[in-house]
């Protein structure tokens, strides 16, 4: 297995220049502690590409993506990088080649790359999805990438049907909670996960049948519930959790690979802020999957919002009709200032969040004080040895030549800023 078979190409901070303008910013200035995530004013490019749409951003939808990308499970090279996978705002300008899009209305923005953590955005026509009218901004982003990963779980993967089991582990996130309402549309589905003991209550009241912690031997008390096995399983922490997930999974069930989590390995206690996951290079058996007929699938929803974006609107289509229909209700754990992405970040490493982190944008400066905004430091070709090794494929922001940017290479042994007892992490993206 490579290396680092998650790497990253979230856009790097382009120079300022006459043809920019400073827009407020999450920019991440390499992996590591929660620290090197600043709010920064980050330029602009003032044209707009042909095939862009430019958004004034009204609430950012924090993610693991997010995480991933500042602790390195995700593996970015080169920095800073401005963060950011959801967004929700109103349409402002489009580029030439857009025709289904005009200025004022709203839209939901998934770029999987990064770059949404701003208040003004240009995106490609494909990430950007029209929004309903009956469905308001903040709506947008607590059931969008959430739901969708969900749905395309449930869905396009598990392909639910009446009075199924779903097992899934780290129930109690973002996407979690989402999976959990979804599969209450259908009749007589149940839902058993693990989550922490904390949450346990909530999971109950929200429907789960039984909830386990996660370092219990849960699947034996599942095998007593249910003796043939659960249909679907949704993995989300890889490794040696595969064996207990194929042992609870029912012959001709799915099981479903969730999220960058389920590649990575930690050790003991793993320091959050710098120290690596080891990848998970575990196999599995394929005379067991042939024998039982099961059905085997990753989701990265990266992928679909790149090849297949139509799919996604389609998945958002029914999520927004199923909102609309009062059958579904988004858990929304926290709705901070824009500023404050830094204790977002934090919530969801720690675990505290039940459901989603939501960033709320101010777009007048004035509405902005509590946290000083600083301006971005662009990038010094002094600061790598040959500029020449940085990596060709960077994304570039907006369609123009970033700076040169700082290739940084994580510290082997620091003392990091959090450190955090081995517990599977509540997974709520992808």
């Amino acid at each position: 297995m490579d290396l680092l078979p998650l790497q990253f190409t979230a856009p790097t901070v382009i120079p300022s220049t006459d043809l920019t303008r400073p827009v407020p910013s999450v920019t991440l200035t390499a992996h590591g502690s929660i620290s090197r995530i600043k709010v920064t004013e980050a330029p602009l490019q003032k044209d707009i590409c042909d095939d862009h749409v430019e958004v004034e951003v009204h609430y950012c939808g924090l993610n693991f993506t997010d995480h991933y990308l500042r602790l390195g499970i995700i593996r970015n090279r080169l920095f800073p990088v401005i963060m950011g996978s959801e967004c929700s705002g109103i349409v402002t300008r489009v580029g030439k080649a857009v025709t289904d899009l005009q200025a004022g209305q709203k839209v939901l923005c998934l770029q999987m790359q990064g770059g949404l953590f701003r208040h003004v955005v240009h995106v490609q026509r494909k990430y950007c999805f029209l929004l309903p009218e009956d469905i308001g901004l903040k709506d947008a982003v607590s059931l969008g990438l959430n739901f969708v990963v969900a749905h395309f779980c449930l869905y396009k993967f598990g392909c639910l049907a009446n009075a199924e089991k779903v097992f899934m582990q780290s129930v109690a996130g973002g996407v979690g909670t989402a999976l959990i309402q979804l599969a209450q549309t259908v009749d007589n589905v149940e839902v058993v996960g693990t989550a922490s003991e904390s949450k346990h209550e909530k999971l109950r009241s929200l429907g789960v049948k039984r909830v386990f912690r996660h370092d219990e031997n849960y699947e034996n008390e599942i095998l007593q519930d249910y003796p043939e096995g659960v249909d679907i399983v949704v993995n989300t922490d890889g490794g040696s959790d595969l064996e207990k997930c194929l042992k609870i999974l029912k012959p001709v069930g799915k099981l479903v690979l969730l999220g960058s989590n389920s590649t990575a390995t930690y050790s003991k206690y793993t320091s959050w802020g710098l120290i690596r996951p080891k990848w998970d290079s575990g196999s599995v058996s394929s005379a067991d999957v042939v024998s039982k007929n099961y059905c085997i699938a990753g989701v990265n929803i990266g992928i679909w919002l790149d090849l297949h974006p139509e799919a996604v609107q389609r998945s958002l289509n029914e999520i927004f009709k199923l909102y609309s229909s009062a059958k579904i209700q988004p858990c929304i754990h926290a709705v901070l200032p824009f500023e404050n992405v830094a204790e977002g970040i934090t919530q969801l490493c720690s675990r505290e969040n039940f459901g989603k982190v939501i960033l709320e944008v101010k777009q007048k400066a004035a509405e902005t004080t509590a946290v000083e905004v600083q301006t971005a430091v662009e990038p010094q070709p002094t600061a790598v040895e040959e500029a020449k090794e940085a990596d060709p494929e960077v994304q570039k922001e907006d369609c123009a030549s970033p700076a040169e940017p700082t290739v940084v290479e994580p510290p082997h042994v620091e003392q990091a800023e959090e450190t955090v007892a081995e517990d599977k992490t509540d997974v709520s993206a992808p």
